[in-house]
């Protein structure tokens, strides 16, 4: 570790304070969003790496050696160097107590022989996590050099430690040969992973590439399309999106697919002979009938053609029907039905099946939209 720290306060302090030169701004190394940006070993003293490792002393066949370790404070790691009295083998017992700034914070530590060779982990002495601040580990047959890597478990643990190290003498001789084993360099602590960035219907930027936002329609800022949205209307409502039609209001220009555009909203039929499809108003419109005189007529064979003086310039069309009228009535006369032949601008001609006497008599026809 770095220095020696004096009084509860200072080292309290120290363990609440992320690496200055990472972000200064972060007050507390505990709360999530400011620790899982810190590295785990950017403050770090030389006794953060094993070639640093500070010796316990032994005395009688026990040593303690104290310290801080803080993962928010960017110092995760302390190696300790255990190195027992020469030719000699026994067991070696080591435990780790703590004092964490908060509740609940988790210190562990490991143990390599002087090989790098792992060889024991600390267990915990107590099975809740709120309360356990003690680990113990046991080597038998224990001999040499131990290096004792002492950690903050979690992103944002941190304590202040003891490791107490006892060690007593037993007959064995050596069950391998150090000679013959490889030595590997001890396993690196994994990063703890980020914490996941919450998501909901009120988050704002909304993010579609954060995996917790992949079910939620938010309130705002949906990407057109987004599937959680399909049954929901966005704010503002967008008369595009089918969940939006039966709420909505009616918008300017009215739209006949929005529940409350009803007819009276809309303008009248502009024009019943090209009627807009759009416009309720324009439904089954009836184009008005026209009413004219017979001008003139001409037998062929059974039927008289027949010129009636309104033509296209009243909006008659080819498709249309003829009827001849009883006198001055509005009524059909039997046998008066008119085909139409040929419109021009002006007259439209016409075949019919009465007599000319008969047309004489009724000369009023009223031609009619199909």
């Amino acid at each position: 570790m770095h220095g020696n720290l004096v009084g509860s306060k200072g080292w309290l302090a120290r363990l609440a304070r992320p690496a200055q030169r990472v972000w200064p701004a972060c007050f507390a190394a505990f709360a999530l969003s400011c620790a899982h940006n810190v590295p785990q070993d950017v403050s770090t003293g030389s006794d953060g790496k094993e070639k640093g490792a500070k010796p316990v002393t032994m005395e009688n066949g026990e040593g303690h050696a104290s310290g801080i370790v803080t993962y928010p404070g960017g110092d995760r790691v302390d190696w300790r160097l255990v190195e027992l009295p020469d030719k000699q083998r026994g067991t070696l017992n080591l435990k780790l107590t703590w004092t964490p700034p908060r509740p609940g914070l988790q210190l562990a530590f490991d143990v390599f022989d002087e090989w790098n060779q792992p060889i024991v982990q600390s267990q915990k002495t107590s099975k809740k996590r709120s309360k356990g601040r003690t680990r113990e580990a046991t080597v038998e047959g224990a001999k040499g050099k131990y290096y004792v890597r002492i950690y903050a478990v979690g992103r944002g643990d941190a304590g202040k430690y003891r490791l107490s190290v006892d060690f007593k003498e037993a007959t064995a001789g050596p069950t391998f040969d150090p000679l013959k084993l490889e030595i590997p360099d001890p396993p690196k602590l994994a990063a703890i992973p980020e914490p996941e960035v919450p998501c909901d219907e009120n988050t704002t930027p909304f993010d579609p590439k954060n995996p917790a936002c992949k079910n939620i329609c938010p309130v705002t800022g949906a990407p057109p399309g987004w599937p959680p949205c399909k049954d929901k209307c966005p704010t503002p409502p967008d008369v595009n999106v089918p969940a939006c039609l039966a709420t909505m209001e009616c918008p300017n220009p009215p739209d006949r697919r929005v529940k409350k555009c009803t007819a009276q909203k809309f303008p009248k039929c502009p024009d019943p002979k090209s009627p807009d499809v759009n416009n309720p108003n324009c439904d089954n419109i009836k184009i008005p009938p026209v009413v004219n005189r017979i001008i003139a007529k001409t037998i062929q064979g059974s039927d008289v053609i027949v010129t009636i003086g309104a033509g296209s310039d009243k909006g008659v069309a080819p498709n249309w029907n003829g009827t001849v009228l009883r006198g001055d009535s509005d009524q059909p006369l039997s046998g008066g039905d008119i085909k139409v032949v040929r419109v021009d601008k002006a007259v439209t001609v016409g075949r019919v099946h009465l007599t000319p006497d008969q047309l004489l008599s009724n000369p009023r026809v009223k031609l009619s939209a199909p």
